[in-house]
């Protein structure tokens, strides 16, 4: 699948997801180096009136949405859900489709792997700079379509074939915001000199996940990139798979990467979303941004009673960007929404709890998704096990890591939800689970994860808080 050319490069991985000690950067001189460049950076977002008359962005009556003069980036348009001609569900929704580069460069230094990471601002990050992977671009920017400058390290994942590919994955985005929206998740291994800009500093895999108990430190692309690594798909020898077990410090985790039951879950889960994909009557339209009943429009928003966001409009300034000055259209979210992801322990193998989603911007109809997926105004009913997550949290049982994680800043503003990850026994829950629930364990998930539109961002935003 992947040009991998043995084992050695996962087992590297490994090593370097159980490395913290870093002699190039220590995880105090990246925290200081962060907490610098946020002190010295000039930067002003401001939300502003609605000016969709303007030079850049406009609303056009011809095509019903709200773009650009080019037609670059994205647009918003109106989205409608119908059953039978009945419309079930209405919202903006954004449509972009260019698929960017997320690529992470990785090199060997002394036996130990490292990550070329890189300090950059998005303009709707609540905390200006976050960790993002070595490239983070839009078609529009590595095509010049803005008339900035090239991204840095481009031309590495334009001739990524010359390199050990790891990871090269084509993942969704949030299906609740953006219709099919997907990125090209790619990590490469070289082994030649690097130019490093001030911008980017080798990490280990060990560190990134340190500094995921952060709150809003690394962003969501970094976290998707990262799930994507494929340590399921080897064939590893006895000696590898000893030397593996010495670094994992739950042999409960270990066992699940390297030893699941993948095949049978697997049909059972396709099984059921095949199903979904095949007898969903639902329809989804594309019409007027403005002809949507439920939601209004006045100088500062368009926004909706029962909307879990709303758009809003910005004038934003960040200095070292490829632009320094523009306005854009952003997303703001109506609060804060908790994502969960539920395990267990059974026979000595992790096992988490999966629960399917049918959103209205999936690009195949349905992903696989966290156990809990709570929107801040949602008012549907709760399953059985969004109570028990909830009755959990109300009591602080189980929680064995609670952050803070940033939306993607490109296109949404200062928003950030609640990420959980939470231990239980598997008699907590009913057997057989509710509709749509699976138990599955790693090296399923990590299957799934190397095939497109499978698995989506907040489950794979979840897999990435895990550490060994």
């Amino acid at each position: 699948m992947y040009n991998i050319k043995s084992n050695m490069s996962l087992l590297r991985i490994i090593e370097s997801w159980a490395t913290t000690d870093n002699p190039f950067n220590s995880t105090e001189d990246i925290l200081a180096w962060i907490g610098e460049k946020n002190q010295s950076v000039s930067v002003h977002i401001n939300k502003i009136p609605y000016a969709y008359d303007g030079e850049n962005w406009h609303y056009s009556s011809k095509r019903g949405e709200i773009r650009n003069k080019d037609g670059t980036f994205f647009q918003i348009k109106g989205l409608q859900q119908t059953i039978g001609g009945r419309i079930i569900h209405e919202q903006p929704i954004i449509i972009q489709n260019e698929i960017g580069y997320l690529g992470i460069i990785c090199k060997e230094f002394d036996g130990v792997l490292y990550f070329l990471m890189q300090a950059k601002i998005e303009p709707g990050n609540i905390n200006k700079i976050q960790i993002s992977p070595t490239i983070q671009a839009t078609k529009s920017n590595f095509m010049q379509a803005h008339g900035g400058k090239v991204p840095a390290y481009l031309e590495y994942f334009s001739n990524k074939h010359d390199y050990e590919i790891i990871v090269d994955q084509i993942q969704s985005e949030q299906s609740s915001r953006f219709l099919g929206k997907r990125n090209r998740n790619i990590i490469i291994v070289v082994d030649e000199d690097i130019e490093i800009l001030d911008s980017h500093k080798w990490m280990t895999l060990g560190q990134i996940k340190q500094l995921m108990s952060y709150d809003n430190l690394v962003n969501m692309d970094t976290r998707t990139v990262i799930s994507c690594i494929p340590f399921s798909l080897r064939d590893f020898s006895y000696k590898e798979l000893s030397h593996m077990r010495m670094l994992f410090s739950h042999e409960s985790f270990y066992n699940s990467v390297f030893f699941g039951n993948s095949g049978v879950e697997i049909n059972r889960i396709y099984q059921y979303m095949n199903e979904v994909k095949m007898l969903d009557q639902s329809e989804i339209h594309l019409v007027d941004l403005y002809s949507l009943k439920s939601w209004s429009r006045t100088d500062q928003e368009i926004s909706s009673e029962k909307g879990t966001f709303k758009v809003v409009y910005c004038d934003i300034e960040i200095e070292g960007r490829e632009v320094r000055r523009w306005q854009q259209p952003l997303i703001e979210a109506a609060g804060q929404s908790v994502f969960g992801l539920i395990y267990c322990v059974e026979n000595n193998i992790m096992k988490f709890l999966i629960h399917t989603q049918s959103e209205v911007g999936c690009f195949d109809k349905i992903e696989i998704g966290p156990s809990v997926q709570l929107e801040p105004t949602a008012d549907t009913k709760k399953s059985i096990v969004d109570q028990l997550f909830l009755h959990n949290i109300e009591r602080n049982r189980g929680i064995i890591f609670s952050g803070l994680f940033s939306e993607e800043g490109g296109r949404f503003y200062h928003e950030q939800n609640r990420n959980v990850l939470m231990e239980i026994e598997k008699t907590d829950l009913p057997d057989p689970l509710p509709e749509g629930y699976f138990w599955a364990d790693y090296q399923t998930l990590n299957i799934l994860i190397q095939f497109n539109n499978c698995l989506n961002i907040q489950l794979r935003n979840l897999l990435s808080i895990l550490n060994i």
